[in-house]
């Protein structure tokens, strides 16, 4: 065709024709504002969830710098801080560790560091200022509050503590106060240079650094240009500067989430997932939207090619169209998507461990949805452009709605047409929109079954036993907080439980003992005889045990001895056991007469007996018994052993028994139900022992419960909130295709009207064309859906410990129900708003 330069004229039209198409613009910038939502709200979770993870773990690490490194001497220190690479730099020293008893529950570092570093770890201080008299100390809440003091400055308080092995006593004045943070496992408490200066007097930092000591020596922290490969950077400065990295420890922010990206591929996999859905429900809804309105619009098409557009002017029309309605569809989704992100964040992070949430505004959400928003509604006007281009003119002139082409041959029949035989027809006349249709209403319908099913699966008593296997469970606060011991544990005592098993709607409270050597301090820990059998399955393991480890099983083997430990346990701990075991049966009367023992599975060496096979226990009294392993568990929860990660052998005794061995008789924890209507009298008596004891700790079942259900409303709120929009996406395309479809045959319903099928007829088949739509779908949910949502849920859930899957079916009847209702509404709402003129005006109006 020859070129021409109407493009004035085009563009004239493209505007009459855009205006005059309202009930289409108004449905596609609904779908492109959801679509936008929907890409928005998941920004703003990421990026939030991102923000919130980072800082929280820079709480954690006590630091927002980079990297720092460790234990150096003032020689060191003066080099390093002096590289190209260091933009920035903060100091601290290390003194030693505050031992009040008081402190029992959490580790009181004393440090010396300037205003820059406080500030950088997070110790800003709320009250006063920094300590500049030599008795003078910045402490934290938690340290008021464990000593009973009020969060006053200018008080005194009374540390202990030990300098080279050394311990002292001694008084401070609170000069200031900063905020203590629960994430971190320690608090710090800032000591003035004064007095820092006066506790290294004659201290030699060189035999300081060659005895590998911690205190006393300065430890750097750097910021660089950037946070990438940190490791690296910290290492080549050591190179350059002259110095061995065997020498000089190194620690890296772990906060920052570039250090950990390569580790982090599951939840990429989910944002791929979850884009990718989003993606492919705005894909079919304004796909579907364009594409009816180009065949709607056939003869306009045809007769722009008439007057001599070209195909490439055709396309620009559609895509002109699709980007107005971009333009105004997406702010809207952006504004909405955003305050949707903002209160879904704090309730899907507030489900994790992260401890403090933080809302981002990155421009990369708006600017992410915006060019997510764009690409979707274009790609999606693409294909319904192309076949707009491709309008033969003298086509579209005869263009009446109805194809008259056809490869299908006549049906014939004795009785006439069938309605729902006709039916079936009109929906597959179009193939493309009826397939589109069909998969935009199954998509929503699918993601909708997937959320309830992964909901439905989780299973509380599952969750309660990753974390407590009875109403309460109380211990030391060590087997708490950092689950090793030293030296004895008497927070739990006989008396206490005989005490705490008089409380009203206390059931039988059963006590698990464990064998705390006096020795064990010096890292002398129990062992045991290394066995042909044990040599044979650590040999099994080789491959996965690390180099510290291994040398480890090399001395075991030499010596022919093995690291162990054990444990004693009352009666109505064996069923909490049992749940665990993964080789024998646990037979709780052959168990009871102290033949036999339960090994544990061991962290870094596998299974270090077999059932049958006999470990040798050495008593403290110098005698030896051994016993028979009945069963191995495997899989426990850290509330049933001492959380050593490399005893090589562990293993379970009844109570009695165990007491035979030893004379040390420490409970390491106990656990208890209590009657329903007691438990909360029951927690407030703990409440009140925890705070006159210090080293006394415990765990409730509701507590945990609450944090179960409160997990639960979150999915469901961002689930059913995603399931929700993209339903709405799909019913908002269902109604589109119905009405277009009815208000688009007028001239066609007109004709059947005037060859004697009655109103009533046309009605019930424009009902049976929306329901088919409907039963179609429901097939395609039961036979093709059904794989999809069982490999979205595997994918999305089958690794979290307390679920279990199951099939679920009512989401597809609710739904389809809610199809079904709509179909006999909306068809019958359409044909009554055409049905106004006799049947000689509709087809005259149609000529």
């Amino acid at each position: 065709m020859i070129g021409n330069t109407n493009k004035e004229i085009i563009n004239k039209i493209s505007k009459k024709s855009f205006k005059s198409n309202k009930s289409r613009n108004i449905f596609a910038i609904i779908s492109i504002a959801l679509t936008t939502l929907l890409f928005t709200s998941l920004f703003t979770v990421g990026m939030s969830n991102l923000k919130s993870t980072e800082y929280s773990k820079m709480r954690a690490v006590g630091t927002t710098y980079h990297g720092a490194f460790k234990d150096l001497t003032k020689a060191e220190y003066e080099k390093i801080k002096e590289h190209k690479l260091v933009k920035e730099y903060i100091s601290s020293v290390f003194l030693g560790i505050a031992e009040n008893k008081e402190f029992a529950k959490r580790s009181i570092e004393i440090n010396y560091g300037d205003r820059k570093h406080v500030d950088a770890c997070f110790s800003t201080p709320i009250k006063g200022d920094m300590p500049d008299k030599e008795n003078e100390i910045l402490v934290d809440t938690f340290v008021l509050d464990m000593l009973k003091k009020p969060h006053e400055i200018n008080q005194k308080i009374n540390l202990t503590y030990k300098i080279n092995e050394k311990t002292y006593n001694k008084d401070f004045i609170v000069s200031g106060i900063y905020k203590g943070d629960t994430v971190s496992n320690a608090s710090r408490v800032y000591i003035s240079k004064g007095f820092l200066n006066n506790s290294l007097k004659g201290i030699n930092e060189n035999e300081l650094k060659k005895q590998k000591k911690q205190w006393g020596l300065i430890n750097l922290d750097v910021n660089f240009s950037n946070s990438f490969d940190i490791k690296g950077k910290l290492l080549k400065i050591i190179k350059e500067s002259g110095y061995d990295s065997k020498n000089i420890d190194i620690g890296i922010n772990w906060a920052y989430a570039s250090t950990e990206m390569s580790k982090e591929t599951e939840p990429i996999i989910a944002a791929i997932s979850l884009l990718g859905i989003i993606g492919l429900a705005g894909y079919l809804i304004i796909y579907n939207i364009f594409y009816i309105s180009v065949v709607k619009d056939t003869k306009f098409y045809g007769l722009l090619r008439t007057i001599g557009s070209t195909k490439k002017q055709i396309k620009k029309i559609v895509i002109k169209q699709a980007l107005i309605l971009s333009i105004i569809g997406i702010p809207i989704g952006l504004i909405l998507g955003y305050i949707v992100g903002v209160v879904l964040a704090p309730l899907v992070i507030g489900n994790t461990t992260i401890e403090f949430i933080k809302i981002s505004a990155s421009p990369i959400i708006f600017v992410g949805s915006s060019i997510f928003s764009l690409i979707t509604a274009i790609i999606s006007a693409y294909k319904p452009a192309k076949i707009a281009s491709k309008t033969l003119p003298i086509e579209a002139v005869r263009y009446s709605g109805v194809n008259t082409v056809s490869k299908k041959k006549f049906k014939k029949s004795s009785n006439g047409a069938k309605i729902y035989k006709m039916a079936i027809s009109n929906i597959f006349r179009n193939k493309s929109k009826a397939i589109i249709v069909i998969a935009s209403l199954s998509l929503s319908i699918i993601v909708l079954n997937t959320v309830y099913t992964i909901v439905s699966g989780f299973d509380s008593d599952k969750y309660l036993k990753d974390f407590i296997g009875t109403d309460f469970t109380i211990g030391d606060t060590s087997f708490y907080r950092a689950k090793a011991f030293e030296g004895h544990l008497d927070a739990v005592t006989e008396d206490l439980c005989k005490e705490i098993e008089s409380k009203k709607g206390v059931k039988t409270v059963n006590k698990m003992y464990y064998r705390v050597d006096e020795n064990k301090i010096d890292g002398n820990i129990l062992k045991i005889p290394f066995t042909h059998s044990m040599e044979v399955n650590i040999d099994k393991n080789i491959d996965s045990i690390d180099k510290d480890n291994m040398d480890s099983v090399n001395r075991m083997k030499e010596s022919k001895k093995i690291l162990a430990d054990y444990y004693g346990v009352d009666e109505g701990i064996y069923k909490i056991l049992d749940k665990f075991v993964v080789q024998g049966k646990f037979d709780y009367e052959k168990f009871k007469t102290g033949k036999y023992i339960i090994s544990l599975t061991s962290y870094q060496l596998g299974d270090i007996v077999n059932v049958g096979d006999k470990v040798e226990i050495p008593f403290k009294n110098g005698k030896s018994k051994q016993y028979e392993v009945m069963a191995v568990v495997n899989y426990l929860p850290l509330y049933l052993y001492s959380g050593d990660s490399f005893p090589a052998f562990s293993g379970y005794l009844p109570s009695e028994e165990f007491k035979k061995t030893t004379d040390e008789h420490t409970i390491m924890t106990a656990m208890f139900d209590v009657d329903d209507k007691n438990v909360k009298e029951t927690e407030d008596y703990f409440k009140g022992l925890s705070t006159s004891n210090p080293s006394f700790d415990y765990r409730s079942k509701a507590t945990y419960m609450r944090a179960f259900n409160d997990m639960i409303k979150s999915y469901e709120n961002v689930g059913y909130g995603l399931s929700l929009i993209v339903g709405i996406i799909g019913v908002l395309n269902f109604i589109n295709v119905i009405a277009t479809s009815i208000l688009s045959r007028k001239k066609e319903l007109a004709m059947l009207n005037s060859i004697g099928m009655t109103k009533k007829q046309i009605k019930k088949m424009l009902i049976l064309e929306a329901l088919d739509y409907c039963l179609i779908t429901a097939g395609v949910i039961l036979i093709v859906g059904t794989p999809i949502t069982y490999f979205g849920v595997d994918i999305m859930a089958g690794a979290i410990s307390f679920f279990s899957y199951s099939f679920r079916i009512l989401p597809i009847i609710v739904s389809i129900f809610i199809l079904l209702i709509m179909a006999g509404i909306v068809p019958c709402v359409c044909y009554k708003k055409i049905n106004k003129q006799s049947v000689v005006e509709e087809l005259r109006d149609n000529i």
